[in-house]
């Protein structure tokens, strides 16, 4: 099964998987809401509780959280941009469709912000410290998340990973997904322009270079998958794998379902 497909894949099969575990716990409230005065507290159904609670408070939070981070990286960015550089870069990309701000920062900034209408950010010093066809590189990768939505679906695999904290198996579909979604832009990237020269270069600049802005809302070009990347862009015949511990994780989130369907049923 080719990556993209099996992104895909693993991304509904986590969605229903949520979508499962929430129908189970709205049935496990109902059941308990359902048996009146008579109801007895055990301690079964206190833990439950204690898990519908927690799992609500921690999507609100993470909810509110973006929109926080969202509203106000965009804001200060807007107020940096460079508006020569702007009108210059969307010239230059303007079949390509998408919003791009350049903005004044000495640090390493490239990458996507927004999910509904998802642009480019790009610094000054990229576009001091790299050439014409390495930012042309950068952008394409950048691109990439833009088209592909990565942003939302992205935001959507942390919402769920943040709300069932106590689900392992979605914390490491969440690091599977963000490094193929790398991968795969990369990628993009390399088809695009023809050859891996110009993003291997940019790779193994930013690999020493410890200058790099990290910022919260956002896909990143640069992040913790820079060996998988690298060893893409060296060995381009050779298959990458990405390695993430599965079993113990859905052994843990499978039991953890069980046990909410056997108490729903009760």
């Amino acid at each position: 099964m080719n990556p993209p497909v099996k992104l895909r894949l693993i991304y509904a099969l986590t969605v229903a998987f949520a979508v499962l575990a929430i129908w189970k716990m709205a049935a496990l409230a109902v059941h308990q809401s359902g048996n009146g005065s008579d109801r007895v507290v055990t301690v079964t159904y206190a833990v439950f509780d204690v898990m519908i609670g927690c799992t609500l408070c921690r999507a609100v939070w993470r909810l509110l959280a973006q929109f926080y981070l969202s509203r106000k990286w965009l804001k200060r960015y807007r107020l940096g941009k460079h508006a020569k550089l702007t009108k210059r870069l969307h010239s230059a990309y303007r079949s390509w469709g998408t919003e791009m701000i350049v903005v004044r920062d000495d640090a390493f900034v490239a990458l996507t912000l927004g999910m509904l209408r998802p642009k480019i950010v790009i610094s000054t010093a990229v576009l001091r410290m790299f050439s014409k066809d390495e930012v042309k590189a950068i952008l394409l990768h950048e691109w990439y998340h833009c088209r592909n939505r990565d942003n939302a679906k992205l935001f959507l695999l942390t919402l769920l990973s943040d709300a069932f904290v106590y689900c392992p198996i979605v914390r490491s579909v969440l690091t599977y997904y963000r490094t193929w979604n790398e991968l795969l832009a990369d990628r993009f990237a390399i088809r695009r322009m023809g050859t891996e020269l110009h993003l291997g270069s940019v790779l193994l600049k930013l690999s020493k270079c410890s200058n790099l802005r990290h910022v919260a809302a956002a896909v990143h070009f640069t992040d913790t998958t820079m060996h998988y990347r690298i060893q893409q862009v060296l060995e381009p015949d050779k298959p990458v794998n990405v390695r993430i511990d599965w079993l113990r994780p859905l052994l843990l989130s499978c039991s953890l379902l069980l046990l909410l369907a056997l108490g729903g049923d009760s």
